[in-house]
Protein backbone atom coordinates (compact mmCIF):
# COMPACT_ATOMS: atom_id res chain seq x y z
CA UNK A 1 0.00 0.00 0.00
CA UNK A 2 1.38 3.41 -1.27
CA UNK A 3 0.13 6.35 0.39
CA UNK A 4 1.03 10.15 0.37
CA UNK A 5 0.21 12.48 3.08
CA UNK A 6 -0.24 16.11 2.36
CA UNK A 7 0.27 18.55 5.59
CA UNK A 8 -0.36 22.36 5.21
CA UNK A 9 -0.88 25.18 7.52
CA UNK A 10 -1.86 28.92 6.83
CA UNK A 11 1.11 31.64 8.21
CA UNK A 12 4.78 31.11 8.33
CA UNK A 13 3.98 32.05 12.25
CA UNK A 14 2.02 28.74 12.84
CA UNK A 15 4.66 26.88 10.62
CA UNK A 16 7.48 28.56 13.31
CA UNK A 17 5.84 28.53 16.23
CA UNK A 18 7.71 27.26 19.32
CA UNK A 19 11.36 26.58 19.62
CA UNK A 20 12.16 23.29 19.62
CA UNK A 21 10.29 22.16 16.58
CA UNK A 22 11.18 24.08 13.14
CA UNK A 23 7.20 22.76 11.97
CA UNK A 24 5.75 24.51 14.89
CA UNK A 25 2.72 22.83 16.92
CA UNK A 26 0.21 22.19 13.60
CA UNK A 27 2.70 20.22 11.28
CA UNK A 28 3.82 17.60 13.70
CA UNK A 29 0.10 17.48 14.73
CA UNK A 30 -1.21 16.56 11.48
CA UNK A 31 1.90 14.37 10.67
CA UNK A 32 1.17 12.11 13.65
CA UNK A 33 -2.88 11.42 12.56
CA UNK A 34 -2.36 11.21 9.49
CA UNK A 35 0.55 8.28 9.60
CA UNK A 36 -1.94 7.10 12.08
CA UNK A 37 -4.44 7.07 9.31
CA UNK A 38 -2.13 5.29 7.01
CA UNK A 39 -1.28 2.45 9.66
CA UNK A 40 -5.06 1.75 9.84
CA UNK A 41 -5.36 1.41 5.84
CA UNK A 42 -2.49 -0.64 5.66
CA UNK A 43 0.45 1.52 4.21
CA UNK A 44 4.40 0.21 4.00
CA UNK A 45 5.18 3.48 2.21
CA UNK A 46 4.26 6.71 2.76
CA UNK A 47 5.99 10.27 1.06
CA UNK A 48 4.97 13.32 2.96
CA UNK A 49 3.91 17.00 1.02
CA UNK A 50 4.02 20.03 3.04
CA UNK A 51 2.65 23.62 2.60
CA UNK A 52 4.26 25.58 5.07
CA UNK A 53 2.39 29.06 5.12
CA UNK A 54 0.56 28.45 2.02
CA UNK A 55 -2.96 29.66 1.66
CA UNK A 56 -5.66 27.01 0.29
CA UNK A 57 -7.75 29.62 -1.34
CA UNK A 58 -5.51 29.15 -4.10
CA UNK A 59 -4.25 25.62 -5.50
CA UNK A 60 -0.85 27.38 -6.26
CA UNK A 61 0.79 25.65 -3.77
CA UNK A 62 4.69 24.25 -4.38
CA UNK A 63 3.92 21.05 -2.06
CA UNK A 64 0.56 20.29 -3.68
CA UNK A 65 1.26 21.28 -7.40
CA UNK A 66 4.34 18.48 -6.57
CA UNK A 67 1.76 16.02 -5.40
CA UNK A 68 -0.34 16.00 -8.43
CA UNK A 69 2.48 16.24 -10.70
CA UNK A 70 3.36 12.73 -9.26
CA UNK A 71 0.08 11.57 -9.09
CA UNK A 72 -0.45 12.52 -13.09
CA UNK A 73 3.11 11.12 -14.07
CA UNK A 74 4.06 7.84 -12.66
CA UNK A 75 0.59 6.77 -10.68
CA UNK A 76 2.49 5.41 -7.43
CA UNK A 77 0.22 5.97 -5.22
CA UNK A 78 -3.08 4.77 -3.51
CA UNK A 79 -3.74 7.02 -1.03
CA UNK A 80 -3.93 10.92 -0.56
CA UNK A 81 -4.64 11.58 3.14
CA UNK A 82 -5.08 14.68 4.45
CA UNK A 83 -5.97 15.47 8.34
CA UNK A 84 -8.91 17.47 7.19
CA UNK A 85 -10.44 18.65 3.63
CA UNK A 86 -9.99 21.92 4.21
CA UNK A 87 -6.56 21.88 4.02
CA UNK A 88 -6.41 20.73 0.22
CA UNK A 89 -8.78 23.69 -0.42
CA UNK A 90 -11.26 26.03 0.59
CA UNK A 91 -12.83 26.72 -2.62
CA UNK A 92 -15.01 24.38 -4.66
CA UNK A 93 -13.48 24.80 -7.86
CA UNK A 94 -9.99 24.02 -6.28
CA UNK A 95 -12.02 21.00 -4.65
CA UNK A 96 -13.08 19.44 -7.71
CA UNK A 97 -9.98 19.93 -9.68
CA UNK A 98 -8.40 18.50 -6.86
CA UNK A 99 -10.24 15.66 -6.78
CA UNK A 100 -10.57 14.75 -10.31
CA UNK A 101 -6.15 14.95 -10.43
CA UNK A 102 -6.39 12.58 -7.49
CA UNK A 103 -9.18 10.04 -9.36
CA UNK A 104 -7.16 10.45 -12.63
CA UNK A 105 -3.99 9.12 -10.95
CA UNK A 106 -5.33 6.30 -9.64
CA UNK A 107 -5.67 7.07 -5.93
CA UNK A 108 -8.20 7.61 -3.11
CA UNK A 109 -9.01 10.60 -1.35
CA UNK A 110 -8.76 10.07 2.52
CA UNK A 111 -9.44 12.04 5.42
CA UNK A 112 -8.84 11.99 9.22
CA UNK A 113 -11.39 13.15 10.83
CA UNK A 114 -13.98 13.18 8.13
CA UNK A 115 -15.60 9.89 6.67
CA UNK A 116 -15.37 10.26 3.09
CA UNK A 117 -15.52 7.75 0.63
CA UNK A 118 -16.40 6.94 -2.64
CA UNK A 119 -20.31 5.98 -1.61
CA UNK A 120 -23.03 8.36 -2.46
CA UNK A 121 -23.30 9.24 1.31
CA UNK A 122 -19.44 9.87 1.30
CA UNK A 123 -19.24 11.87 -1.39
CA UNK A 124 -22.14 14.17 -0.41
CA UNK A 125 -20.11 14.18 3.21
CA UNK A 126 -17.13 15.73 0.86
CA UNK A 127 -19.59 17.78 -0.73
CA UNK A 128 -20.70 19.52 2.15
CA UNK A 129 -17.28 20.33 3.77
CA UNK A 130 -15.52 21.26 1.00
CA UNK A 131 -18.58 23.85 1.21
CA UNK A 132 -18.29 24.65 4.90
CA UNK A 133 -14.65 25.49 4.05
CA UNK A 134 -15.28 27.82 1.79
CA UNK A 135 -18.17 29.22 3.44
CA UNK A 136 -15.59 29.54 6.46
CA UNK A 137 -12.95 30.70 3.75
CA UNK A 138 -14.29 33.76 2.30
CA UNK A 139 -16.75 34.61 5.96
CA UNK A 140 -13.57 35.02 7.46
CA UNK A 141 -11.80 37.37 5.28
CA UNK A 142 -14.98 39.41 4.72
CA UNK A 143 -15.11 39.84 9.00
CA UNK A 144 -10.83 40.57 8.72
CA UNK A 145 -11.92 43.15 5.73
CA UNK A 146 -14.24 44.84 8.06
CA UNK A 147 -12.11 45.07 10.93
CA UNK A 148 -9.08 46.54 9.23
CA UNK A 149 -11.10 48.72 7.37
CA UNK A 150 -12.83 50.05 10.50
CA UNK A 151 -8.82 50.16 12.15
CA UNK A 152 -7.78 52.54 9.31
CA UNK A 153 -11.16 54.87 9.90
CA UNK A 154 -9.72 54.90 13.19
CA UNK A 155 -6.29 55.75 12.16
CA UNK A 156 -4.36 52.50 12.66
CA UNK A 157 -2.40 50.62 9.96
CA UNK A 158 -4.21 47.59 8.87
CA UNK A 159 -1.13 46.10 6.94
CA UNK A 160 2.77 45.96 7.39
CA UNK A 161 4.07 49.20 7.79
CA UNK A 162 6.75 50.62 4.94
CA UNK A 163 10.43 50.68 5.23
CA UNK A 164 10.83 53.53 7.63
CA UNK A 165 8.66 52.00 10.43
CA UNK A 166 8.12 49.24 12.74
CA UNK A 167 4.93 47.32 13.77
CA UNK A 168 4.96 47.44 17.21
CA UNK A 169 2.99 45.34 19.83
CA UNK A 170 1.88 46.68 23.23
CA UNK A 171 0.15 45.68 26.11
CA UNK A 172 -1.37 47.46 28.21
CA UNK A 173 -4.45 47.10 30.61
CA UNK A 174 -3.94 42.96 29.66
CA UNK A 175 -4.87 43.99 26.35
CA UNK A 176 -2.58 43.67 23.00
CA UNK A 177 -2.57 46.76 21.31
CA UNK A 178 -0.73 47.09 17.48
CA UNK A 179 0.95 49.95 16.76
CA UNK A 180 3.24 51.86 14.55
CA UNK A 181 6.79 53.68 15.18
CA UNK A 182 9.53 54.90 13.40
CA UNK A 183 12.58 52.79 12.97
CA UNK A 184 15.40 54.06 14.65
CA UNK A 185 17.77 52.75 11.88
CA UNK A 186 16.26 53.27 8.50
CA UNK A 187 13.96 56.22 9.18
CA UNK A 188 16.38 59.02 8.93
CA UNK A 189 17.52 57.20 5.60
CA UNK A 190 14.31 57.52 4.48
CA UNK A 191 13.42 61.05 5.40
CA UNK A 192 17.15 61.84 3.64
CA UNK A 193 16.09 60.42 0.19
CA UNK A 194 12.88 62.48 0.48
CA UNK A 195 14.91 65.58 1.02
CA UNK A 196 17.43 64.90 -1.34
CA UNK A 197 15.54 63.59 -4.31
CA UNK A 198 12.74 67.00 -3.83
CA UNK A 199 15.94 69.31 -4.73
CA UNK A 200 16.07 67.47 -8.01
CA UNK A 201 19.90 66.51 -7.44
CA UNK A 202 19.26 62.89 -8.05
CA UNK A 203 18.08 60.12 -10.46
CA UNK A 204 15.79 57.60 -8.61
CA UNK A 205 18.78 55.26 -10.33
CA UNK A 206 21.62 57.71 -7.97
CA UNK A 207 19.61 58.06 -5.38
CA UNK A 208 19.16 54.20 -5.07
CA UNK A 209 23.25 53.73 -5.21
CA UNK A 210 23.11 56.83 -2.10
CA UNK A 211 20.88 54.96 -0.55
CA UNK A 212 22.89 51.47 -0.55
CA UNK A 213 25.86 52.69 0.32
CA UNK A 214 24.75 54.47 3.39
CA UNK A 215 22.97 51.15 4.40
CA UNK A 216 19.68 51.37 3.49
CA UNK A 217 18.26 47.55 4.01
CA UNK A 218 14.83 45.92 4.07
CA UNK A 219 13.73 45.05 6.87
CA UNK A 220 14.33 40.21 7.10
CA UNK A 221 10.95 38.50 6.50
CA UNK A 222 10.25 35.34 6.44
CA UNK A 223 10.28 34.95 2.43
CA UNK A 224 12.99 37.88 1.65
CA UNK A 225 16.26 38.50 2.35
CA UNK A 226 17.94 41.35 3.57
CA UNK A 227 18.98 43.48 0.73
CA UNK A 228 19.09 47.13 -0.79
CA UNK A 229 16.08 49.11 -1.99
CA UNK A 230 15.42 48.33 -5.59
CA UNK A 231 14.34 50.93 -7.97
CA UNK A 232 11.04 49.66 -7.79
CA UNK A 233 11.16 49.76 -4.35
CA UNK A 234 12.43 53.70 -4.14
CA UNK A 235 9.92 54.27 -6.91
CA UNK A 236 6.76 53.35 -4.42
CA UNK A 237 8.34 54.97 -1.84
CA UNK A 238 8.50 58.27 -2.59
CA UNK A 239 4.44 58.14 -3.78
CA UNK A 240 3.92 56.76 -0.57
CA UNK A 241 1.06 59.01 1.12
CA UNK A 242 1.94 56.68 4.46
CA UNK A 243 5.03 59.21 5.01
CA UNK A 244 2.94 62.35 4.70
CA UNK A 245 0.89 61.32 7.86
CA UNK A 246 -1.97 59.07 5.66
CA UNK A 247 -3.22 55.73 5.18
CA UNK A 248 -4.61 54.35 2.13
CA UNK A 249 -6.56 51.17 2.61
CA UNK A 250 -9.27 49.56 0.06
CA UNK A 251 -8.56 52.83 -2.04
CA UNK A 252 -10.07 55.18 0.19
CA UNK A 253 -7.65 57.62 2.25
CA UNK A 254 -7.67 58.28 5.99
CA UNK A 255 -5.57 60.31 8.69
CA UNK A 256 -3.16 58.16 10.60
CA UNK A 257 -2.07 58.13 14.26
CA UNK A 258 1.51 57.47 13.03
CA UNK A 259 4.05 60.08 12.87
CA UNK A 260 4.82 61.72 9.53
CA UNK A 261 8.57 61.34 8.33
CA UNK A 262 8.19 64.09 5.53
CA UNK A 263 6.74 67.36 5.60
CA UNK A 264 3.70 68.40 2.77
CA UNK A 265 6.12 70.90 1.28
CA UNK A 266 9.12 68.18 0.54
CA UNK A 267 6.84 65.54 -0.52
CA UNK A 268 4.88 68.10 -2.60
CA UNK A 269 8.27 68.83 -4.58
CA UNK A 270 9.36 64.95 -4.39
CA UNK A 271 6.16 64.56 -6.82
CA UNK A 272 6.70 67.50 -8.82
CA UNK A 273 10.51 66.23 -9.57
CA UNK A 274 8.98 62.85 -10.56
CA UNK A 275 6.23 64.01 -12.44
CA UNK A 276 8.62 66.54 -14.44
CA UNK A 277 11.53 63.92 -14.59
CA UNK A 278 13.74 66.80 -14.10
CA UNK A 279 17.42 66.03 -13.03
CA UNK A 280 19.32 69.95 -11.81
CA UNK A 281 22.51 70.79 -13.41
CA UNK A 282 24.55 67.93 -11.17
CA UNK A 283 23.68 65.61 -13.82
CA UNK A 284 26.81 64.35 -15.83
CA UNK A 285 25.97 64.90 -19.03
CA UNK A 286 29.09 64.91 -22.08
CA UNK A 287 28.26 68.07 -23.87
CA UNK A 288 26.52 70.49 -21.04
CA UNK A 289 26.55 74.60 -21.13
CA UNK A 290 25.71 76.59 -18.03
CA UNK A 291 22.93 78.26 -20.51
CA UNK A 292 21.68 75.39 -21.73
CA UNK A 293 17.85 75.12 -21.71
CA UNK A 294 17.58 78.88 -20.84
CA UNK A 295 17.99 80.01 -24.11
CA UNK A 296 15.38 80.40 -27.00
CA UNK A 297 15.60 81.48 -30.36
CA UNK A 298 14.65 85.28 -31.35
CA UNK A 299 13.81 84.78 -34.45
CA UNK A 300 11.10 81.69 -34.16
CA UNK A 301 10.91 81.39 -29.81
CA UNK A 302 12.39 77.63 -30.77
CA UNK A 303 14.56 76.57 -27.95
CA UNK A 304 18.11 76.53 -28.92
CA UNK A 305 20.60 73.50 -28.48
CA UNK A 306 24.28 73.38 -27.75
CA UNK A 307 26.57 72.07 -30.03
CA UNK A 308 30.56 71.33 -30.29
CA UNK A 309 32.44 71.06 -33.50
CA UNK A 310 36.24 69.52 -33.63
CA UNK A 311 35.87 69.00 -29.69
CA UNK A 312 36.23 72.49 -29.13
CA UNK A 313 34.07 75.17 -30.81
CA UNK A 314 31.06 75.50 -29.29
CA UNK A 315 27.87 77.00 -30.79
CA UNK A 316 24.11 77.39 -30.27
CA UNK A 317 21.53 76.35 -32.58
CA UNK A 318 18.01 77.01 -33.12
CA UNK A 319 15.74 73.55 -33.11
CA UNK A 320 13.72 74.93 -35.65
CA UNK A 321 16.81 75.20 -38.79
CA UNK A 322 16.09 71.52 -39.77
CA UNK A 323 12.16 71.25 -38.45
CA UNK A 324 10.99 74.85 -40.59
CA UNK A 325 13.98 76.22 -41.86
CA UNK A 326 14.38 79.12 -39.24
CA UNK A 327 17.34 81.61 -40.39
CA UNK A 328 19.00 81.27 -37.11
CA UNK A 329 22.49 80.86 -37.79
CA UNK A 330 24.99 78.83 -35.65
CA UNK A 331 26.04 81.51 -32.44
CA UNK A 332 29.27 81.05 -30.93
CA UNK A 333 28.98 80.24 -27.45
CA UNK A 334 31.46 83.07 -26.72
CA UNK A 335 29.28 85.72 -27.94
CA UNK A 336 26.44 84.16 -26.33
CA UNK A 337 28.02 84.19 -23.06
CA UNK A 338 29.26 87.76 -23.35
CA UNK A 339 25.77 89.41 -24.36
CA UNK A 340 24.27 87.60 -21.12
CA UNK A 341 26.58 88.90 -19.23
CA UNK A 342 26.00 92.49 -20.60
CA UNK A 343 22.33 91.63 -19.90
CA UNK A 344 22.98 90.97 -16.27
CA UNK A 345 25.31 93.76 -15.53
CA UNK A 346 22.70 95.72 -14.70
CA UNK A 347 21.05 93.80 -12.10
CA UNK A 348 21.73 94.67 -8.35
CA UNK A 349 20.00 93.20 -5.06
CA UNK A 350 18.19 95.43 -3.02
CA UNK A 351 18.30 95.32 0.72
CA UNK A 352 15.79 93.25 1.35
CA UNK A 353 17.01 90.92 -1.25
CA UNK A 354 20.58 91.30 0.58
CA UNK A 355 18.54 90.71 4.07
CA UNK A 356 16.38 87.25 2.75
CA UNK A 357 19.68 85.83 1.05
CA UNK A 358 21.62 86.04 4.46
CA UNK A 359 18.85 84.65 6.07
CA UNK A 360 18.93 81.47 4.05
CA UNK A 361 22.62 80.80 3.81
CA UNK A 362 22.07 80.51 7.66
CA UNK A 363 19.37 78.24 7.09
CA UNK A 364 21.17 76.16 4.78
CA UNK A 365 24.64 76.18 6.42
CA UNK A 366 22.73 74.63 9.63
CA UNK A 367 20.96 72.41 7.31
CA UNK A 368 23.88 71.27 5.89
CA UNK A 369 25.60 70.77 9.72
CA UNK A 370 22.83 69.52 10.33
CA UNK A 371 22.76 66.71 7.86
CA UNK A 372 27.02 65.73 8.20
CA UNK A 373 26.42 65.35 11.74
CA UNK A 374 23.40 62.96 11.35
CA UNK A 375 25.23 61.17 8.82
CA UNK A 376 28.54 61.26 10.54
CA UNK A 377 26.41 59.52 14.07
CA UNK A 378 24.18 57.22 11.35
CA UNK A 379 27.36 55.91 10.07
CA UNK A 380 29.42 55.15 13.22
CA UNK A 381 26.08 53.22 14.64
CA UNK A 382 26.26 51.45 11.64
CA UNK A 383 29.99 50.75 11.63
CA UNK A 384 29.49 49.67 15.14
CA UNK A 385 26.83 47.35 14.39
CA UNK A 386 28.97 45.76 11.74
CA UNK A 387 31.94 45.14 13.98
CA UNK A 388 29.62 43.42 16.73
CA UNK A 389 27.85 40.70 13.11
CA UNK A 390 31.67 40.17 12.56
CA UNK A 391 32.42 39.32 15.68
CA UNK A 392 29.24 36.98 16.46
CA UNK A 393 30.07 35.31 12.59
CA UNK A 394 33.52 34.58 13.65
CA UNK A 395 32.05 33.23 17.02
CA UNK A 396 29.35 31.37 14.86
CA UNK A 397 32.04 29.70 12.65
CA UNK A 398 34.61 28.75 15.50
CA UNK A 399 31.05 26.69 16.64
CA UNK A 400 30.46 24.62 13.78
CA UNK A 401 26.94 27.01 13.37
CA UNK A 402 28.43 27.96 9.60
CA UNK A 403 30.59 26.70 6.86
CA UNK A 404 33.43 28.31 5.58
CA UNK A 405 31.89 28.98 2.33
CA UNK A 406 29.34 31.38 3.86
CA UNK A 407 31.53 32.70 6.56
CA UNK A 408 34.34 33.96 3.27
CA UNK A 409 30.66 35.47 1.30
CA UNK A 410 29.56 37.61 4.81
CA UNK A 411 33.43 38.92 5.74
CA UNK A 412 32.96 40.11 2.36
CA UNK A 413 30.20 41.54 2.30
CA UNK A 414 30.80 43.29 5.61
CA UNK A 415 34.07 44.36 5.21
CA UNK A 416 32.46 46.48 1.84
CA UNK A 417 29.67 47.84 4.08
CA UNK A 418 32.65 48.77 7.26
CA UNK A 419 34.43 50.55 4.15
CA UNK A 420 31.22 52.37 3.13
CA UNK A 421 30.55 53.54 6.26
CA UNK A 422 34.23 55.19 6.51
CA UNK A 423 34.37 57.03 3.37
CA UNK A 424 30.71 58.32 4.39
CA UNK A 425 32.33 59.34 8.35
CA UNK A 426 35.27 61.27 6.12
CA UNK A 427 32.67 62.61 3.82
CA UNK A 428 30.92 64.04 6.73
CA UNK A 429 33.59 65.07 8.66
CA UNK A 430 34.98 66.81 5.64
CA UNK A 431 31.81 68.72 5.33
CA UNK A 432 31.78 69.97 8.70
CA UNK A 433 35.17 71.62 8.16
CA UNK A 434 33.89 73.11 5.17
CA UNK A 435 30.97 74.37 6.75
CA UNK A 436 32.71 75.55 9.67
CA UNK A 437 35.26 77.55 7.37
CA UNK A 438 32.93 78.93 5.40
CA UNK A 439 30.09 80.21 7.23
CA UNK A 440 31.44 83.77 7.88
CA UNK A 441 32.94 84.16 4.84
CA UNK A 442 29.53 83.05 3.33
CA UNK A 443 27.51 85.64 5.44
CA UNK A 444 29.95 88.73 4.52
CA UNK A 445 29.43 87.61 1.20
CA UNK A 446 25.60 87.80 1.44
CA UNK A 447 25.36 91.14 2.59
CA UNK A 448 27.94 92.66 -0.17
CA UNK A 449 27.40 90.65 -3.11
CA UNK A 450 27.40 92.23 -6.38
CA UNK A 451 25.93 90.17 -8.67
CA UNK A 452 27.98 91.76 -11.79
CA UNK A 453 31.06 91.17 -10.15
CA UNK A 454 30.09 87.64 -9.10
CA UNK A 455 29.06 86.43 -12.07
CA UNK A 456 32.71 87.63 -13.71
CA UNK A 457 34.57 85.86 -11.28
CA UNK A 458 32.43 82.82 -10.90
CA UNK A 459 32.87 79.36 -12.75
CA UNK A 460 30.77 77.73 -14.59
CA UNK A 461 28.53 75.90 -11.87
CA UNK A 462 27.86 79.05 -9.87
CA UNK A 463 27.04 80.99 -13.04
CA UNK A 464 24.40 78.62 -13.68
CA UNK A 465 23.00 79.19 -10.64
CA UNK A 466 22.84 82.88 -10.68
CA UNK A 467 21.46 82.29 -14.59
CA UNK A 468 18.74 80.07 -13.14
CA UNK A 469 18.06 82.84 -10.36
CA UNK A 470 17.76 85.89 -12.16
CA UNK A 471 15.81 84.59 -15.46
CA UNK A 472 13.59 81.82 -16.63
CA UNK A 473 14.38 82.20 -20.39
CA UNK A 474 15.97 84.70 -22.92
CA UNK A 475 15.37 85.26 -25.93
CA UNK A 476 18.98 85.49 -28.09
CA UNK A 477 19.33 87.05 -32.06
CA UNK A 478 22.21 87.42 -34.20
CA UNK A 479 22.82 89.90 -36.92
CA UNK A 480 26.05 88.46 -39.12
CA UNK A 481 27.61 91.04 -40.94
CA UNK A 482 29.65 89.00 -43.25
CA UNK A 483 30.53 85.16 -44.46
CA UNK A 484 32.91 83.10 -45.09
CA UNK A 485 32.52 82.53 -48.79
CA UNK A 486 31.31 78.63 -49.60
CA UNK A 487 30.46 77.90 -45.21
CA UNK A 488 27.18 78.35 -43.59
CA UNK A 489 29.29 80.00 -40.56
CA UNK A 490 29.24 82.96 -40.38
CA UNK A 491 32.65 85.01 -39.77
CA UNK A 492 31.34 87.93 -37.80
CA UNK A 493 28.42 88.94 -35.71
CA UNK A 494 26.68 91.00 -33.90
CA UNK A 495 24.60 89.11 -30.51
CA UNK A 496 22.50 90.58 -28.75
CA UNK A 497 19.79 89.09 -26.03
CA UNK A 498 16.07 90.67 -27.62
CA UNK A 499 14.43 89.52 -24.66
CA UNK A 500 14.66 87.88 -20.89
CA UNK A 501 12.05 87.19 -19.00
CA UNK A 502 13.56 87.16 -15.26
CA UNK A 503 12.09 85.97 -12.35
CA UNK A 504 10.16 88.29 -9.64
CA UNK A 505 10.88 88.11 -7.24
CA UNK A 506 14.33 86.67 -7.95
CA UNK A 507 15.12 83.20 -6.87
CA UNK A 508 17.31 83.11 -4.18
CA UNK A 509 17.67 79.39 -3.69
CA UNK A 510 20.02 79.69 -6.36
CA UNK A 511 21.82 83.09 -5.96
CA UNK A 512 22.19 81.19 -2.65
CA UNK A 513 23.87 77.99 -3.84
CA UNK A 514 26.01 80.33 -6.04
CA UNK A 515 26.95 82.85 -2.92
CA UNK A 516 27.87 78.87 -0.88
CA UNK A 517 29.78 78.26 -3.61
CA UNK A 518 31.79 81.69 -3.81
CA UNK A 519 32.29 81.06 -0.61
CA UNK A 520 35.15 78.48 -1.05
CA UNK A 521 36.68 80.27 -4.03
Amino acid sequence: MRVAIYLRVSTLDQATKGNTNRDGFSIPAQREACRRKAKDLGANSIKEYADRGESARSAARPALQQLLSDLCDKKRFDYVIVHKIDRLARNLHDDVTIGLAIQKGGAQLASVTENIDETPSGRLLHGIMATIAEFYSRNLAAEALKGATEKAKQGGTPFQAPIGYVNVTERTNRREVHTVGLDTERAPLVRWAFEQYATGDYSEMRLCDALARRGLRSRLRARSKVEPISHSGLNKMLSNRYYLGYITYCGVEYKGNHQPLVTPAVFAAVQAVRTNHYICENKHRVRFHYLSRLLKCGKCGRHMCVTVSKERYWYFFCMNRRDTGCTQTYIPAKLVEDAMLKSISTLKLSAAQHKELASLISDELNAEKRYAENDLKQQQQRRNRLQIEQENLLQAYYDKVIQSELLKSEQRRIAKEIKQSESIIGDAEARLDVVNARGERALELASTLNVSKAYIKANDAIKRHFCLALFAEAYVDDQPTSYILGHSLPRDHHVSITDVKWHEPINIRHITEATLALSLK
